[in-house]
C-alpha cells in the first residue's frame, strides 16, 4: 500500500514539475512603447503630449497602465488609463500630462521605473512585468526655447521657422504637421499647450478630425498663439478657427511689405471687428491680431510659405516681428512654475485650518473640574461614605470622561465631514471668463481614499507628501483623464490628514466688471458694475504698489467713484510686499486674512507676464472652482481673487510728463541659463549674476492711441561697474550710456518702438560676480498731436 502511495506522489510530482512551465507562460506578454513630447521634446511646466505603443504576444490582459511624472519637485502624480489587449493585438494611443520634469532631480532616480501595468485594474489588482519602455525619457528644454507647429502641406515651404533665435543661441524647435504623420494631432487641449505658436499656411485645416479642430480651440482660448497666412478660400480652409481671423480678404497684388527687399503678392485687407493692425506699409494693412480668451489670433495678407516670401533675406526678422508682437507668447526664465510656487507660499496658509486651534478656555476648564473632582469632592464623598476603596474604579472612569471631553472639544468641527478650503487668483479675459490657478486642500474624517473630479478645463495634480521618501507617485495620487472630465483619487490619507490639489481652471462666461473710469486733473471719476452672478468682497484699484479700496459689491451692484490719485496717469501693477514664512493664526479671520495676502501675492506672479496697466481687483468666497469631493457633503471655505485690467479714459490736452514709475518693467537675461532675482519692495532693484540682460520700460496703453512728438529723454543711472547701452530704433544697435545722467533729448523719438517699448542692455562682467543692480530711472515728456 505504501509502495503505490510513493508510486503515485512522484507521478503526480512529476506531472506538476513538467507542466509548470507551460502554466506560467499562459500569461500576457506585453511590450510598451512610449515616447513623450513632440519628437520627444518637452518643455517644463509645460504640458506634455505622451503616445504609448502596447503589444501582447501573450494571453489577453485587462488592466491598467500609469504613468507616474513629476510636474516639479513638489507636485505630481500618476496618470492611470485603461488597457485592454487581446492575444497578439497592438494598440497605440495618446494621453497627456501636465508637466514633465527629469526625475533625476525630484529624488526618484533618472533610471527608476515610472511605467507600470497593473493586472486587473490599479485599485486591486496585481503589478506585472512588461517588456520595452520602463520610464519616459524626453529631451527637456527650457521655458524661453519657442516651441512652434507648422501646418502645411509642404513643410519645404516654412523651413526657415528652425533659424529663429529669439533668444541668442536657442534656436527655435519646430515641429511639421500634416494628417500623414505618424503621430496623429493631439485631440486634448493640454498636450498642445506644450506649444508656443502654431503657423497655418496653405493647408486644409477644416479637414482635421472635430476633436482635434476643438482641442485647437480650447488651447487658443486658454493662451495660445495662431499664426495664419494668407490664401484663397482662407475661411472655408480653417475651420471652427474662421470667424476668428482678423482680416477681411479680397484681391491679391504685388506689395512691399517691411523688411522684404522686392514686392510680393499680398492681399487687400479690411480689419475685422475687434482685431488691431501689427503691420502696415503706406496705409495698407499686411497683418492684424484678435484677441480671444487669453490667446491670440493672428493673420497675414500675404502667404507665409511662398518662394518669393521665404526666399528674401529679411524673411527671418519678419517672422520674429510678427511673433514678438504676441507678448503673451514670451516667457524668460523663472526658478520655479507658479505651480511649484503655490505649493509652498500658498500652501503655507492654505493648509492651515481653524479646527487646528483648540479652545485654551474649554482645555483648561476640563482639566480644572477634573482636578477638583478627582481630589476634594472624590475624597469628601467617598471617605463620608466609608467607601474609599471605590477610588481605584472612580479615578481611572473620571478620568476616562475627561479624556473623552478634550477629545470631543478638539475634534467637534473634524468627525462629521471633511472640510476643504480653496484659495486661488483669476484674470478675466476679454471674453469674460476666468483664467487662473487655484490650491484645493482637504483636512480628512476618516482614512482612505478621498476621489475629486473636474472638467477638461480645469487641471488637478497632487502635492507630493515627501518627494525623496523613494515612494512612486501613483502611490500617492492617482489621476484619471476622460474626454469631458478628470478624476484625481488621492490615496490612504489617515484620520485627520491634509493634502492638497493645485490646477489650472478656464471658466468661461463667468462674467466681468463694467468699469467706466475717466482720469482728469488728477481725479478718477466714473462707475464700476458687478456684472458677476456672486458677491465680491474688499475691491480695490490696484495701481503701482497702492490698493485704492472700494468696499464691497453685491451681484449687479454699481458704484459711483471718485478718487484724488494725483497723477495723470495710472500706473501698472507692482508687487506688493507680503510677510513671507510660517504665521500664527490666532483665529479663523486671519487666516482668512492670509489666505488673501497669498492670493495677492502670487496673482502678481500670474498677472506680470502680459501686464501693462492698473487692475481692479476684489474676492469672492463662492467656490468657483469646479472641483467637486465625490461620495461625500464636505465644508468648504474659499478665498478666490478676480482680477480685471482696465485703462480708464484719459484726454492729454498739451504737453505732459512721465517718469519710470508710469513703465511697465521687465528685466530679461539674454542667456536663458541666468536667473533674476526680484524685489519685491523696490521695483527697480534687482539681483543679477554676470552675463547681459535686457531692460523693457513699456509705455503705458494710453499713450499709444495717438500720435506723440517726444521733446525730452532723460536717463539716470547710479554710478557702478556695470555698462548700460539704450537701443536705437533707426539703426538697430545699442549706444552706451555715461555713468550719472544722460540727456537724449535730440532725438527722443529714436529711442521708441512703434509699440512704444524703451530697450536698455545690461553688461555685467565676470569680475562683479553675483549683485543687486538697480536699473535706471527714465524721465520722459512729450505732447500729443491733435
Amino acid at each position: 500500500m505504501q509502495k503505490r502511495l510513493s508510486i503515485g506522489l512522484i507521478i503526480f510530482s512529476l506531472f506538476i514539475i513538467c507542466n509548470f512551465p507551460m502554466m506560467v507562460s499562459a500569461e500576457a506578454d506585453i511590450t510598451i512603447d512610449a515616447e513623450a513630447g513632440f519628437e520627444n521634446k518637452v518643455k517644463y511646466n509645460r504640458g506634455v503630449p505622451v503616445q504609448i505603443t502596447a503589444s501582447n504576444s501573450g494571453t489577453a490582459f485587462s488592466g491598467d497602465l500609469i504613468l507616474d511624472y513629476s510636474e516639479s519637485y513638489n507636485i505630481g502624480a500618476g496618470l492611470t488609463v485603461p488597457l485592454n489587449l487581446a492575444a497578439g493585438e497592438t494598440k497605440t494611443f495618446q494621453l497627456s500630462l501636465p508637466g514633465m520634469m527629469d526625475n533625476s532631480y525630484s529624488g526618484s532616480g533618472a533610471g527608476n521605473q515610472t511605467i507600470f501595468l497593473y493586472e486587473g485594474g490599479w485599485e486591486t489588482g496585481r503589478s506585472i512585468n512588461f517588456r520595452g519602455s520602463k520610464s519616459l525619457r524626453p529631451n527637456y528644454y527650457n521655458p524661453e526655447i519657442l516651441f512652434i507647429a507648422a501646418l502645411t502641406e509642404n513643410a519645404d515651404r516654412l523651413r526657415g521657422l528652425g533659424e529663429l533665435q529669439p533668444i541668442a543661441g536657442a534656436n527655435a524647435q519646430v515641429f511639421y504637421f500634416n494628417q500623414q504623420s505618424d503621430m496623429p494631432l493631439p485631440s486634448d487641449a493640454l498636450a498642445w499647450d506644450t506649444l508656443d505658436y502654431l503657423i497655418i499656411d496653405d493647408f486644409a485645416y477644416s479637414d482635421l478630425p472635430p476633436e482635434t479642430q476643438q482641442a485647437v480651440l480650447m488651447w487658443l482660448e486658454q493662451g495660445g498663439t495662431i499664426l495664419v497666412g494668407a490664401g484663397s478660400n482662407l475661411e472655408a480652409a480653417t475651420g471652427n478657427l474662421a470667424e476668428l481671423l482678423p482680416l477681411e480678404l479680397s484681391s491679391p497684388a504685388e506689395t512691399a511689405v517691411p523688411l522684404l527687399e522686392n514686392p510680393v503678392a499680398a492681399y487687400e485687407a479690411e480689419l475685422g471687428d475687434g482685431a488691431r493692425m501689427i503691420l502696415e506699409l503706406d496705409g495698407r494693412i499686411l497683418a492684424a491680431e484678435k484677441t480671444f480668451g487669453r490667446g491670440m489670433v493672428m493673420q497675414t495678407a500675404f502667404s507665409l510659405g511662398d518662394e518669393p516670401v521665404t526666399s528674401q533675406q529679411g524673411y527671418q526678422q519678419l517672422l520674429l516681428d510678427l511673433l514678438s508682437s504676441d507678448q503673451s507668447g514670451q516667457y524668460f526664465q523663472q526658478s520655479q512654475s507658479i505651480k511649484e510656487q503655490m505649493s509652498f507660499e500658498m500652501g503655507m496658509a492654505n493648509e492651515l485650518f481653524e479646527s487646528f486651534a483648540v479652545s485654551k478656555t474649554a482645555m483648561f476648564i476640563i482639566i480644572l473640574l477634573y482636578i477638583i473632582i478627582v481630589v476634594p469632592i472624590l475624597y469628601i464623598v467617598l471617605n463620608k461614605k466609608g467607601k474609599r476603596e471605590y477610588a481605584w474604579m472612580a479615578i481611572p472612569a473620571i478620568a476616562i470622561l475627561a479624556s473623552i471631553g478634550i477629545f470631543a472639544a478638539g475634534a467637534k468641527d473634524r468627525i462629521a465631514n471633511p472640510q476643504i478650503q480653496q484659495t486661488g487668483f483669476f484674470e478675466v479675459d476679454i471674453d469674460g471668463g476666468l483664467n487662473g490657478f487655484y490650491m484645493n486642500t482637504l483636512l480628512s474624517n476618516r482614512s482612505g481614499d478621498y476621489k475629486f473630479s473636474s472638467p477638461s478645463t480645469t487641471t488637478m495634480t497632487a502635492t507630493a507628501g515627501n518627494q525623496f521618501s523613494g515612494g512612486s507617485r501613483h502611490d500617492h495620487a492617482i489621476l484619471e483623464n476622460g474626454s469631458n472630465a478628470s478624476n484625481l483619487t488621492i490615496r490612504n490619507m489617515r484620520y485627520w490628514s491634509v493634502a492638497s490639489i493645485i490646477g489650472e481652471s478656464h471658466i468661461t462666461g463667468s462674467g466681468e466688471f463694467e468699469i467706466a473710469l475717466s482720469l482728469e486733473n488728477g481725479n478718477l471719476s466714473g462707475t464700476i458694475r458687478n456684472a458677476f452672478p456672486f458677491a465680491v468682497h474688499d475691491a480695490a484699484i490696484w495701481t503701482g504698489t497702492r490698493l485704492m479700496s472700494l468696499g464691497d459689491f453685491n451681484p449687479g451692484e454699481e458704484k459711483q467713484v471718485s478718487e484724488m490719485v494725483q497723477t495723470d496717469l495710472l500706473q501698472p501693477v507692482s508687487p506688493i510686499g507680503q510677510t513671507v514664512g510660517p504665521q500664527t493664526m490666532a483665529s479663523e479671520e486671519e487666516l482668512i486674512e492670509a489666505r488673501k495676502r497669498s492670493a495677492l501675492s502670487m496673482s502678481y506672479e500670474h498677472l506680470t507676464q502680459s501686464a501693462s496697466s492698473p487692475y481692479l481687483i476684489a474676492y469672492t468666497n463662492d467656490a468657483i472652482i469646479p472641483v467637486i469631493l465625490d461620495s461625500q457633503e464636505a465644508r468648504v471655505s474659499a478665498v478666490h481673487l478676480l482680477a480685471q485690467s482696465f485703462e480708464p479714459r484719459v484726454s492729454f490736452d498739451g504737453k505732459f510728463s512721465i517718469s519710470s514709475d508710469d513703465f511697465s518693467i521687465a528685466v530679461k537675461p539674454v542667456d536663458p541659463q541666468l536667473a533674476v532675482q526680484e524685489y519685491p519692495d523696490n521695483r527697480y532693484f534687482f539681483g543679477l549674476e554676470p552675463g547681459e540682460y535686457r531692460v523693457e520700460y513699456q509705455l503705458p496703453s494710453a499713450l499709444m492711441s495717438g500720435e506723440t512728438a517726444w521733446s525730452k529723454l532723460e536717463i539716470r543711472s547710479a554710478p557702478t561697474d556695470l555698462e548700460f547701452s539704450i537701443l536705437r530704433r533707426d539703426n538697430g544697435e545699442f549706444e552706451v550710456l555715461p555713468p550719472g545722467s544722460a540727456d537724449l533729448s535730440n532725438n527722443s523719438g529714436m529711442y521708441i518702438s512703434n509699440d512704444g517699448i524703451i530697450e536698455i542692455k545690461i553688461d555685467k562682467n565676470e569680475q562683479t560676480g553675483y549683485s543687486e543692480v538697480t536699473i535706471p530711472d527714465i524721465e520722459l515728456e512729450g505732447e500729443v498731436q491733435p
